[in-house]
C-alpha cells in the first residue's frame, strides 16, 4: 500500500477545524483533524511533511512520525509542527484500522474500559449559552449537566478579572466573585459535580497561589493552567502551595516536555492534546510515561468530531485514564453536519464503536460541497510534490 494524495479541508463556517485526508493506492483513506489556526498547519503539511509521505506505506505509522517530528525538530517543533503531524497521525491510524478490519483500539492494545467518562466544559455556542450560564447561573447549569449524566465541568471565572493587573494581581473583592460562583455550584449540587477551574495561563505565581488557596474548601477536581506551563520550577511551587490537584496541561507538546513535569512532581494530573500533542501514537506513549509516575491522564478536547472518535479509541485502551473533556455546545449544534456519524455519547460518557478505523468519516454531502478550502499534494515520493491550489488566495479562499 502507498499513499497517494494527501488533502486538506476548511469549512468556512469552521476556519479554527481543519482535517487531513490521505489516500492510498488501494482506495483506502484516512480522516485526521486539527485545531486551532489551522492555516500554518496546512502550509506544513503541504510544503514539509508531504513530500516525506508520498510514495510510502502509511502503516509504516512509528516510522513516519519519527521522520516527520525529525523534519521539523531542528528549528523548533512545538506549535503549528506538532498539529500537523498530529492530525498526519490520526489519518495514519484510520487507514491502519480500515487496512485491517478493526477498530483503532484494538490495535492499540484493547479495552481498559466500557465507557469513558466525560465533563462538560462550558463554551458557548449555538444554543447553549453554558459561558454567560456558569458566571449568572451556576448553580442551575450544574444542576442540568447533572441531568445529563455529567460527571464534572469546568469553568473559568476569574479569566476576565485578570485582564485590569494582566494577571500580576487579584484583590479580595475580585477573589470573592469567583468563589462565589464555585460556591454556587456546591451548594446546588453539593459534591455529586466534579469542579475544574481552568486559569488559561492568565496568572504570576503568587496570584495563582492566592486563588489556589481560596478556592481550596470547595474540593475542587483540579486547577488548571494557572500560570504559563513554560516553568516546571513554577508549576512545583504552585503544586507545593495547595492541596488541590494540579493538572498539566494541553500547552506541552510530546513526551518530551511532559517529562520535565512529571520528574520534578509539578503535576497531579498529565493532560496532553491528541491534536496538538502528535497525534495517537504520541498520546499513547505520554499515557505510559504518565503512568511510569503512577499519574493519571485527563486529555484536552476542545475540536470537532473527528479529533473526538480518536479519542473514544485511545482513551478506551489507557489504563491510567481519569476522564475526558467534552464540549457538550459543539456535540450538540455541529458535529452532525459535518461527519457520516457523531460519536456515541450517553449518560455522559464517550463508546467507542466496533466498526473499522476510527469509525467516522467526513459526510459526502459536506465533501459535494463547492464552498470549501481545499488543497491537494500528489507526487513521487522523495520528490517535491505537486499542490493544488490558488497561491494568490489564503485558505479560506479570500483573494491577497
Amino acid at each position: 500500500m502507498k499513499i497517494t494524495q494527501i488533502e486538506t479541508i476548511i469549512a468556512p463556517e469552521h476556519p479554527h477545524l481543519m482535517w487531513v485526508r490521505i489516500h492510498t493506492d488501494e482506495g483506502i483513506v484516512g480522516t485526521g483533524e486539527t485545531t486551532p489556526r489551522p492555516t500554518s498547519a496546512r502550509r506544513i503539511i503541504h510544503d514539509t511533511l508531504a513530500g516525506m509521505l508520498l510514495g510510502r506505506n502509511p502503516l509504516d505509522i512509528e516510522a513516519l512520525w519519527h521522520e516527520m517530528f525529525q523534519a521539523v525538530n531542528y528549528h523548533g517543533y512545538a506549535g503549528s509542527e506538532m498539529r500537523a503531524i498530529s492530525a498526519v497521525d490520526i489519518a495514519l491510524w484510520d487507514i491502519l484500522g480500515k487496512a485491517s478490519n478493526q477498530p483503532v483500539y484494538r490495535l492499540l492494545g484493547g479495552r481498559s474500559r466500557d465507557a469513558i467518562p466525560l465533563y462538560n466544559t462550558c463554551v458557548t455556542h449555538g444554543m447553549f449559552t453554558d459561558r454567560e450560564r456558569f458566571l449568572e447561573q451556576p448553580g442551575r447549569l450544574a444542576s442540568e449537566l447533572l441531568n445529563d449524566g455529567f460527571q464534572g465541568m469546568k469553568i473559568w471565572p476569574f479569566d476576565e478579572i485578570s485582564v485590569k493587573s494582566r494577571g500580576q494581581s487579584i484583590s479580595l473583592g475580585d477573589l470573592e466573585f469567583g468563589v462565589h460562583i464555585i460556591r454556587e455550584i456546591r451548594e446546588a449540587v453539593a459534591g455529586e459535580m466534579e469542579i475544574a477551574l481552568e486559569g488559561h495561563a492568565c496568572w504570576n505565581l503568587p496570584s495563582a497561589i492566592r486563588i489556589a488557596r481560596a478556592v481550596e474548601p470547595y474540593n475542587l477536581m483540579w486547577l488548571e493552567d494557572m500560570i504559563p506551563a513554560d516553568n516546571t520550577g513554577a508549576l512545583k511551587q504552585l503544586r507545593d502551595s495547595t492541596s488541590t490537584p494540579l493538572c498539566v496541561s494541553e500547552r506541552l507538546f510530546t513526551r518530551h516536555q511532559f517529562l520535565p513535569v512529571m520528574e520534578q512532581r509539578a503535576a497531579d494530573i498529565i493532560m496532553p492534546d491528541i491534536c496538538w500533542a502528535g497525534g495517537i501514537s504520541e498520546l499513547m506513549k505520554i499515557g505510559t510515561l504518565a503512568s511510569a509516575y503512577q499519574l493519571p491522564v485527563a486529555p484536552h478536547n476542545c475540536g470537532g468530531p473527528v479529533q473526538t472518535a480518536a479519542y473514544a479509541h485511545a482513551c478506551t485502551t489507557l489504563p491510567n485514564l481519569m476522564i475526558l473533556e467534552s464540549v457538550r455546545s459543539f456535540y450538540h449544534s455541529y458535529y452532525e453536519q459535518l461527519v457520516d456519524r457523531i460519536p456515541r455519547i450517553e449518560q455522559g460518557c464517550l463508546l467507542v464503536e466496533d466498526l473499522p478505523g476510527l469509525g467516522i468519516c467526513l459526510s459526502e454531502r459536506l465533501l459535494q460541497r463547492t464552498d470549501l478550502s481545499r488543497e491537494v499534494s500528489e507526487g513521487e515520493p522523495g520528490g517535491t510534490p505537486w499542490t493544488s491550489g490558488d497561491p494568490w488566495k489564503d485558505d479560506l479562499g479570500n483573494q491577497f
